[in-house]
């Protein structure tokens, strides 16, 4: 027998009359039900699609379902025993009412038969089949308004037939839209709620009284008019269509972001654009007579709008409506967007009828348009900048708004008392620019060395001065010429060197070298001294030998009148001032040097007469601490600190004095720049350009925070860009090319007091010692006499301590030699560092140790040669290696080095040759640099001296036995003198 799906109209136990999907047989005179139809089932059966989404549906709300959606415990027999009836009335009957609706919709569409199936029976009859209507079915709420009262009808008509419903057994089956079934016939409505239909099944009139007449006008039947179809007497139900208009209203959603909310106005009613209603009601009363307005939506008229808003760059997001892409912004970002789009489209909205609003924001924001006009003029030091701003019909000076741009605030109060929002362009543009103004009137200043900040933003300026400013810091660009009596061949890294600094001296810039140690700073420097010579006033100076004859005539020299180059001071380490005065003697020896150092220097000379006199004057940071009255009362024509490292602390007496000190122009060299932080170079570069970092406050919050706590690589591409033109650096290896194989290089170093003291009590005794042996025993029988108190002279000028063991004592070639060791750690350089005295390389070890770094030591007691050699050689960290002449003197390869210190010179240059050639030889890839350290006044001059002058000394020492066969007694004694 045939098998067929029909829809059954059960009973259920908890929730009322339910559909059920069924599969019947048909018998002789009754159907027999087969089984209940779910899900699972659908695929051992024939049926169509729409059969199919029936069975579904019926589903949605099977015991099992609503169990796992709305119970907690999902235990089926408690749950509909202890159903909460506000979760029933709330929740779960709306939802099974849902899909009741959507099942006889369907039955609406299709054949599929409909029969009410009695909870108990398995059979069901013809009787039992319910008729599905093809169409809704209409009511139509009737008010009569009358002198007693108004009278409530309900009347409802079925294919243009009244249907009665007064005392009638009606089956509710879906409560809204309502849908019910009468004698076996199922009626529908599109839109009535049962709850309206309840009342008329119990009486045909419902009467109002007068007495309470006007409320209910203006609740009840107000909201039946706007809601379901109304017939009237007594009042008037006109139909509108005009009185409507439209708003864009700019205010934040729930999220706090701003969006355009679209509305509609008809009448008094408000609609948003995804606002379901149709309909709109209002109620007039005039004396005794209500009146009614229904205004129906316009939605082709609203779609229009809404169309042009798209059409303008508008996207849509559940009835709000943002610029394209605004809605991944954030905060005043997105504000921003909005108001900006509002400035650009604004009178095409208002021709389109738009009405604009703000809404929910306690400020008004502006939007009208804005713009910044910059004007920037130069003069000799600085930039005048003029900049205005035009929000709308006001014009406001751009200073005006630096206190926002330096704190981030995008808002900013205009005159009328609307907020404008900032260009987020104008914070990135003008937020490094703006703490280094100064402001004048409605105008900026900004120091020339800021140019930097200014090249991105050039308005009505002439760009060739920037590229002549750039060309301060391009190698590329024209080269000075080298005065031609310097005595010395520049290399070409040093020639660009000496024009970098040219330039920076034509634009009246301080600037930083900060070259490699050894790469020649000093010869540079020296080489722009000696082009910026002029003449300076000739002052006869008596021939007379003491020094403060010489010098006596400045006492009462009268300034001059005519305008001279006062002379350039050059401060420096006490140890480097013996340096720089062999370095002028012998590269420019045109320059008239003067040593203002030392507990001798003349403090009652007429300094003036001095700087107008002498190109350059040579002290020490101490002597600056100590003189600093003296010296700040004139102007130099440049001020030169060498290891400017020892201004690095800003709250430093050292710092303090220097930076009161007049000069036209200003250097500083130096191999380390940074040593530990940042701040390092904030002060010195603060001191050749004061504040082109700004304040400390400012640099440290805008610099030293972000670089050195989160490595901000914008931050560090801001810093590069402000100091770039101001600081130049080459590396060794940078510049290797144009160097020789060796480089070797002197470094004089002064004594300690204490230590001059030692050395010169010491020097008596041994002096006289050395006489009365020679003239006892004569020269030859003496030598070893000699070597002694000539070692323990060398033991002196290394350090006091290799005699004594005193823990406290100083020594000035130790403080240099350690001085010059800490810049080439700062550098990550490799040094070896040979000594004829084991006891100062113990010294030298001691002080490493403290400063935690890490080393190697090669003495004759080394057993492990090997893996002495290999861990300096192999370990990047491994920077210092301490060798003993005689054990490191040959045999070894140390090629990863590329500086040698020989701390103790002596006669022998063979040996300090092969010393040398342990870092110097086959392999090498880096340029190799030699320091000899020498101090000053000492034994180890008096043979530096010695060699220069008589270079068959050296062989006389080493060929010879007796090295004292060849070495007369004048000689010795000129070496203890």
């Amino acid at each position: 027998m045939a098998q067929e799906l029909i829809i059954g109209l059960t009973e259920h136990r908890t929730f009322g009359y339910l559909y059920q999907a069924f599969l019947i047989e048909k018998k002789v005179s009754f159907y027999s039900i087969i089984k209940l139809i779910k899900p699972h089932d659908l695929n051992d059966l024939t049926l169509s699609s729409q059969e199919q989404e029936l069975v579904r549906l019926t589903d949605r709300y099977s015991d099992e379902n609503l169990v796992k959606k709305f119970s907690k415990k999902k235990e089926s027999s408690k749950f509909f025993q202890q159903m909460d009836q506000g979760l029933f009335q709330e929740h779960i009957s709306p939802y099974i009412d849902r899909y009741m609706r959507q099942i006889s919709l369907l039955l609406m569409e299709q054949n599929t038969r409909l029969f009410f199936k009695q909870a108990k029976y398995a059979n069901l009859y013809e009787e039992d089949q319910i008729k599905v209507p093809e169409q809704y079915s209409r009511a139509t709420f009737c008010f009569d308004r009358t002198a007693e009262g108004t009278r409530y009808s309900l009347e409802i008509k079925h294919n243009n037939k009244p249907l009665n419903i007064l005392h009638k057994n009606l089956t509710i089956v879906t409560s809204q839209p309502c849908s019910f079934v009468l004698q076996n016939q199922l009626y529908l409505f599109q839109h009535i709620s049962a709850k309206k239909l309840v009342p008329f099944m119990e009486k045909d009139i419902i009467f109002i009284p007068k007495a309470v007449e006007e409320k209910y006008f203006q609740t009840f039947v107000l909201n039946m008019i706007k809601t379901y179809p109304v017939r009237a007497s007594g009042f008037s139900i006109e139909e509108c269509s005009g009185n409507k208009k439209a708003l864009l209203s700019l205010e934040p959603n729930l999220q706090l972001e701003a969006v355009f909310l679209p509305k509609f106005n008809y009448g008094d009613t408000e609609y948003l654009a995804n606002s379901k209603s149709s309909v709109s009601v209002t109620l007039e009363k005039e004396q005794d007579n209500y009146t009614f307005k229904k205004y129906m939506r316009d939605h082709s008229w609203e779609g229009q709008l809404l169309h042009l808003l798209q059409e303008l760059g508008l996207q849509e997001k559940d009835g709000i409506y943002f610029p394209k892409g605004a809605d991944l912004l954030d905060g005043t970002d997105r504000l921003f967007e909005l108001l900006k789009w509002l400035n650009k489209h604004k009178e095409t909205l208002l021709e389109a009828g738009f009405e604009l609003q703000q809404n929910q924001y306690e400020k008004r924001y502006s939007t009208e348009s804005q713009d910044l006009q910059v004007e920037i003029k130069t003069k000799e030091d600085w930039f005048d900048i003029y900049a205005k701003v035009r929000f709308g019909d006001y014009e406001i000076p751009f200073i005006k708004l630096k206190r926002n741009i330096l704190n981030g605030i995008r808002e900013f109060e205009l005159p009328n008392g609307e907020v404008a929002i900032l260009p987020k362009e104008w914070f990135a543009e003008y937020e490094d620019l703006l703490p280094f103004v100064k402001q004048e009137g409605h105008a900026m200043q900004l120091q020339k060395h800021h140019y930097q900040l200014l090249k991105k933003r050039v308005k009505g300026i002439d760009k060739s001065f920037f590229q002549r400013l750039d060309k301060i810091s391009e190698s590329a660009s024209e080269p000075v010429a080298v005065p031609a009596n310097i005595q010395a061949k520049l290399r070409t890294y040093q020639e660009e060197g000496f024009s970098w600094m040219y330039r920076l001296y034509e634009h009246q810039f301080g600037g930083c070298l900060a070259d490699d140690m050894g790469l020649g700073k000093t010869l540079q420097t020296l080489t722009l001294l000696l082009k910026l010579k002029r003449m300076k006033r000739q002052i006869i100076v008596p021939e007379q030998t003491e020094s403060d004859k010489q010098l006596a005539i400045f006492n009462n020299e009268q300034p001059p009148k005519e305008e001279t180059q006062a002379a350039s001071l050059i401060v420096m380490p006490t140890s480097l001032v013996h340096n720089w005065e062999n370095e002028i003697k012998k590269f420019t020896p045109s320059l008239k040097v003067y040593k203002h150092v030392g507990i001798q220097r003349k403090k009652t000379l007429n300094l003036k007469g001095l700087i107008s006199y002498y190109d350059i004057i040579l002290t020490t940071y101490g002597t600056v601490r100590n003189d600093h009255e003296l010296l700040r009362e004139h102007e130099f024509f440049y001020l030169i600190l060498d290891e400017s490292q020892n201004i690095k602390n800003s709250g430093s007496k050292t710092y303090q004095t220097i930076t009161k000190l007049k000069a036209k122009h200003r250097l500083v060299l130096t191999g380390t720049p940074i040593e530990n932080s940042l701040s390092d170079l904030w002060s010195q570069i603060n001191f050749l350009n004061k504040g082109l970092l700004g304040n400390q406050a400012y640099f440290k919050r805008e610099f030293i925070t972000p670089i050195e706590k989160k490595n901000d690589p914008d931050k560090q591409a801001k810093l590069q860009t402000l100091i770039r033109p101001f600081v130049l650096r080459r590396k060794k290896e940078d510049v290797a090319r144009d160097l020789p194989p060796l480089t070797e290089q002197i470094r004089y170093c002064g004594m300690s007091k204490e230590q001059q003291r030692f050395y010169d009590k010491e020097k008596s005794i041994i002096r006289n010692n050395i006489l009365q042996n020679i003239e006892q025993e004569g020269i030859q029988k003496s030598a070893i006499v000699i070597l002694q108190g000539l070692t323990k002279l060398r033991q002196l000028a290394n350090h006091p301590s290799m005699l004594n063991d005193d823990e406290q004592a100083e020594s000035g070639k130790f403080d240099e030699i350690f001085r010059s060791l800490s810049n080439l750690m700062a550098e990550k350089h490799k040094v070896l560092i040979f000594s004829s005295f084991v006891k100062h390389l113990d010294l030298l070890k001691e002080k490493i140790e403290a400063q935690k770094w890490k080393y190697s030591l090669l003495t004759g007691q080394t057993s492990k040669r090997e893996e002495v050699i290999k861990s300096f050689q192999e370990d990047p960290e491994n920077r210092i290696f301490l060798i003993s002449l005689k054990a490191g003197g040959v045999g070894l390869n140390l090629t990863s080095a590329d500086y040698v210190f020989i701390i103790d010179p002596w006669w022998n240059p063979a040996a300090e040759n092969q010393a040398i050639n342990r870092a110097h030889r086959i392999g090498q890839d880096k340029k190799v640099f030699v320091y000899r350290f020498i101090t000053e006044g000492s034994i180890e001059e008096k043979i530096q001296l010695l060699k220069e002058r008589k270079s068959s000394l050296a062989e006389k020492f080493i060929n010879s036995n007796n090295p004292f066969q060849a070495i007369t007694q004048k000689e010795i004694m000129n070496l203890l003198s």
